[in-house]
């Protein structure tokens, strides 16, 4: 059923307005926002403390505005990263992104990388502030019947191995993607590290694709992809990058299978009122370390959404626009990673055959192919469907709100807009005479 069924459901009958069930990235930034809107929440995470070891690597400028919205400082977490290169098995440069970047986003640099436990305890400490977010840490969630006995809206984003994804029967579409994989984490010595490569390397072995991510601080990560029933040594592995025991401290060496799947149904339980997001509703390969970065917009998505759910302030069915925007985004974002992970098999083909290696089109002739994560296809023109750049001071002014912005001090919004505040910028005029952004920052509505 639709929005106005979920919306009648709340009139007293619930105590809390948004069960969340899990606590990694994705739960912990929606919960955070859940927070700043006022929403009565209630989060429930198996794991005590965050994740001792490291998973996700990588994020991006819209992410780290996301942070920010939230009200928490990651500055200090954060390394800017120098882009993304393929290599061929002796560290000769084949390709590089480095020619697909965006201008800064309102301050923000393209690409950064982190070191996930630290981010995670600060967006758990986020959660401090408000009264009205109840954290059960330690703790497994209750059924998601019982939990919607409690709550308007149940949200899923508890992992692969979603047991809400479960909950409402929705299989996962398999994209075509299934490899294993090492990663292998190391705490470098500052000299070793200063040994090592400063960018991202994608390594085009015929002998054994990797991946070299040079992360925050002294962390450095590598990906090893693994032949059938190889059972390998991580220090061995290392080797051809000279780095040993007596230089690093082992982080973790853990086997992943590089998937990539999507959830057929990102909604469903009575009256619709369950939905599932990061991991739960999509998983990825990490060659555009756009996993967490995934999950991450998709708590962007639903945090305005539920707020206006709550109170009542849209007609239609806006959590099926949830899915309906973000399936296609995460789908076309995973296809992208796809791509990545097998130029790597095709460099390293044509390398083996003494071929030429075919490479990517030049950015002039195709810029938005590697660089730019797909705008959301809302229908209409540039620049409807992107993040609303602007300069530094621009979220402050938007805070949690619908905003036109404009550089016309004149600029009446028209009668048939959603009510929304105007905020005035001299400069921010993108071609347009105004442009109508929503709370997660995205234009849907311009005026010529």
């Amino acid at each position: 059923m639709g929005h106005d069924t979920v919306g009648d459901h709340g009139t007293g009958v619930s105590d809390t307005d948004i069960a969340i069930v899990g606590l990694g990235p994705t739960g912990a930034v929606l919960a955070n926002l859940c927070g700043l809107f006022g929403l009565r929440t209630l989060v429930f995470e198996r794991s005590p403390e965050p994740f001792a070891q490291p998973r996700a690597c990588h994020l991006d400028a819209e992410i780290a505005r996301v942070i920010a919205q939230c009200g928490l400082d990651a500055t200090e977490l954060l390394t800017v990263s120098a882009g993304m290169e393929f290599v061929d098995s002796a560290g000769a440069r084949l390709f590089t992104f480095e020619g697909f970047e965006r201008a800064p986003l309102l301050g923000w640099h393209e690409d950064y990388v982190f070191v996930q436990p630290q981010l995670d305890a600060l967006l758990r400490r986020g959660l401090d502030r408000f009264d009205h977010v109840e954290v059960h840490l330690g703790e497994s969630a209750p059924a998601v019947s019982e939990l919607l006995d409690r709550a308007e809206v149940v949200v899923g984003c508890d992992g692969a191995s979603s047991v809400v994804r479960a909950a409402i029967g929705t299989p996962l579409l398999d994209l075509g993607y299934d490899q294993e994989w090492l990663v292998v984490d190391l705490d470098v010595e500052p000299a070793a590290a200063e040994r090592l490569p400063a960018i991202i390397q994608q390594v085009c072995d015929p002998g054994r694709a990797a991946t070299f991510v040079p992360s925050h601080g002294t962390h450095r990560r590598w990906e090893f992809r693994l032949h059938p029933g190889e059972q390998p040594d991580a220090w061995a592995l290392l080797e051809p990058w000279e780095v040993t025991p007596a230089d690093a401290r082992l982080l973790r060496a853990a086997r992943y299978r590089f998937h990539a799947l999507v959830a057929e149904r990102w909604r469903g339980g009575p009256d619709g009122r369950v939905v599932i997001a990061g991991d739960a509703a999509h998983q990825m390969p990490p060659f555009m370390g756009q996993g967490m970065c995934s999950g991450i917009r998709d708590a962007a998505a639903l945090a305005w959404r539920f707020a206006e759910l709550i109170a009542r302030a849209s007609g239609g069915d806006i959590l099926d626009d949830y899915q309906r925007e973000r399936r296609p985004h995460v789908e076309a974002v995973t296809r992208l990673s796809i791509e990545a992970g097998q130029l790597i098999d095709s460099l390293a083909a044509d390398l083996t055959a003494g071929r030429t290696p075919t490479l990517p089109p030049a950015a002039d002739d195709d810029p938005d192919r590697w660089s730019r994560i797909p705008g959301l296809d809302l229908g209409g023109p540039f620049p409807v469907g992107h993040q609303v750049p602007g300069p530094p001071g621009l979220d402050t002014q938007l805070g949690l709100d619908w905003a036109w912005v404009t550089a016309d001090p004149e600029f009446t919004p028209p009668e048939t807009s959603p009510a929304a505040k105007v905020v005035e910028q001299p400069h921010a005029t993108y071609g347009r005479r105004a442009v109508l952004v929503r709370p997660d920052r995205y234009i849907v509505e311009i005026v010529v």
